[in-house]
């Protein structure tokens, strides 16, 4: 680990620069976060990269446009997505016929290479339907994780030339513009052997067992066969809420609920799973819990709980005790995503039945790569009936060259963790004794610290996320535009990354989000590796253009 001090990047470069595979952006400005948001054309154009759920990378749009030209269906009304299997591709099916079946929405089309050690990894399936589909297509894309990876993209675009298509409709099956015994190209990009890439799992999965076993005596470790690895983090999270959901008859009746306000992609997440209800308890208060329970003695039942420790961004904590309590009475699994707290800090398998976690973030660090997991308590009460459900529709399709790069990233993981955490507080302490700020939600900060406290580990942290309420807007735009670190999209890189959290993730549902916490004016910064000293000063010198702005009005006007 070395650390580093990036600046802030022009609008639209990759975050890290120059990287095919980046899930960040730089959108160093709020007046560039807003009209993202809006979908203007001068930012639109200029955008390079993305969070790859709210982008579709290049390099899979590249893919895309060259599919619908052997399909020949380049016709102005036709587009596709592309998946890595079956059942993904399905579930778009179902949702995109569920939403409009006036517009065709056609079967998967299968991309193969046939005969050939790599036909397996360099195939995938595209689903095409009418134009006047794709936002709802883009909003499955985004609220599942479903979609194909761009390195598993690359891989197949570099051997598309050999690549068959097969569908039940006749006229999309096309055979290769070259056949097998048509010599490679030397360049063409191959795999490494599956031994090493079995090697290579067991390593994330020994390195998440490590860290996520707990501490308290007699819980006992965590197991290989408790772990599933997943393309990203909400694939880990709609396979979870997914496979929890009854069979049958009472599939109508089946209750979710989310505790607190989590991530904005996870509530819309779990609706789209097949409950009968979910339930949304925004605020995530013991007011809350007390109305849980009342539904519950009166005859109510759910089938799980969602929740974060801590949530994201408001970074407040869950009471797990009570929340274990109520689970155990009335039988419902707890499900709750780490991410932003991270085995390395917090100990969270004696009080929930199942941990998500997303890869992406501070557990690969280099921001150049997607994955999820899921870690299933091995004392859970439900253990059989969770592991037989999720193992039966787990797939493999994590990319190698994926997984790869994963294992290499989180080599220093907990040793970042630390870092992070370190200097997360450094900030966290700072902000909070300024005059323009009227709180900072930080683990140790907000009214949940003791609740906090409860599942630190004695040696562990308050994470590497805080967020900002300024006291008006034009201080948290003068804070933002002048703050000199990457900025945009993502957490958990190993440079400090800041965004107006509200203005990317609840543009269109500003009231609600405010309702329950989330102000438009929030900013969040995840706190990398970066110089803890040199992070502090440039926290400073923005903190002096809100002061600028306090005394100066016209400033802040032209900044709007």
């Amino acid at each position: 680990m070395r650390p580093s001090s990036p600046h802030a990047l022009p609008i639209g470069t990759s975050q890290p620069p120059n990287e095919d595979h980046a899930v960040s952006v730089s959108l160093p400005t709020w007046s560039s976060i807003v009209s993202w948001s809006r979908r203007e054309p001068w930012v639109v154009s200029q955008m390079k990269s993305g969070y790859p759920r709210l982008f579709i990378n290049t390099i899979i749009q590249e893919l895309s446009a060259i599919v619908l030209e052997r399909l020949q269906a380049r016709d102005g009304h036709t587009e596709c997505m592309l998946f890595p299997s079956i059942p993904a591709s399905q579930r778009l099916i179902v949702s995109l016929t569920t939403k409009n079946p006036s517009h065709f929405c056609d079967e998967e089309v299968k991309m193969e290479e046939e005969n050939e050690d790599h036909s397996r990894w360099a195939t995938f399936y595209a689903v095409l339907y009418h134009t006047e589909l794709a936002p709802e297509a883009m909003g499955f894309w985004r609220e599942t994780g479903d979609g194909l990876s761009s390195r598993h993209a690359e891989f197949a675009l570099a051997r598309f030339q050999f690549l068959e298509s097969q569908c039940v409709d006749g006229s999309f099956c096309t055979k290769p513009n070259l056949n097998k015994h048509q010599a490679y190209r030397g360049d063409l990009p191959s795999l490494q052997p599956a031994t090493t890439t079995a090697a290579e799992v067991a390593t994330i999965k020994a390195l998440l067992a490590k860290t996520a076993s707990s501490d308290v005596p007699g819980q006992g470790p965590v197991r290989p066969q408790d772990i599933l690895l997943y393309q990203k983090g909400l694939c880990s999270i709609f396979a979870v809420a997914r496979s929890l959901v009854p069979e049958g008859p009472s599939t109508k009746k089946s209750q979710v609920v989310i505790y607190g306000w989590p991530y904005a992609e996870t509530v819309k997440c779990v609706e789209r799973s097949g409950y009968g209800n979910v339930i949304l308890y925004g605020k995530g208060t013991g007011a809350d819990l007390d109305d849980l329970e009342r539904k519950l003695v009166d005859g109510g039942r759910i089938q799980a709980l969602f929740c974060e420790l801590p949530s994201n961004p408001q970074l407040a904590s869950p009471d797990l005790h009570r929340i274990r309590r109520l689970a155990d009475a009335y039988g419902f699994v707890v499900a709750c995503d780490e991410t932003l707290g991270t085995f390395v800090n917090v100990d969270v398998l004696p009080y929930v039945d199942i941990a998500m976690t997303s890869l992406t973030k501070i557990f690969s660090g280099a921001s150049n790569v997607m994955g999820g997991s899921v870690i299933i308590n091995p004392r859970s009460p439900f253990y059989e009936a969770i592991h037989t459900r999720l193992t039966a529709v787990w797939e493999d399709i994590l990319f190698p060259g994926d997984i790869s790069v994963l294992a290499a990233n989180c080599e220093d993981f907990v040793e970042r963790v630390k870092y992070c955490s370190r200097s997360a507080l450094a900030v966290a302490t700072l902000l909070s004794q300024h005059p323009s700020v009227a709180r900072v939600n930080y683990p140790a900060l907000v009214p949940t610290s003791h609740l906090y406290e409860r599942y630190r580990r004695q040696n562990g942290g308050y994470g590497y996320v805080l967020s900002i309420i300024f006291r008006d807007l034009h201080s948290a735009v003068a804070f933002y535009d002048a703050l000199d670190v990457c900025k945009g999209t993502s957490i958990g890189a190993n440079f400090t990354l800041c965004v107006p959290y509200a203005q990317l993730a609840h543009f269109r549902e500003l009231d609600l989000a405010e309702a329950n916490g989330v102000p438009p004016h929030i900013v969040r910064i995840s706190v990398g590796v970066d110089d803890t000293g040199k992070l502090l000063d440039r926290v400073r010198n923005a903190l002096t253009a809100v002061e600028e702005v306090r005394h100066r009005p016209e400033i802040a006007i032209s900044q709007l």
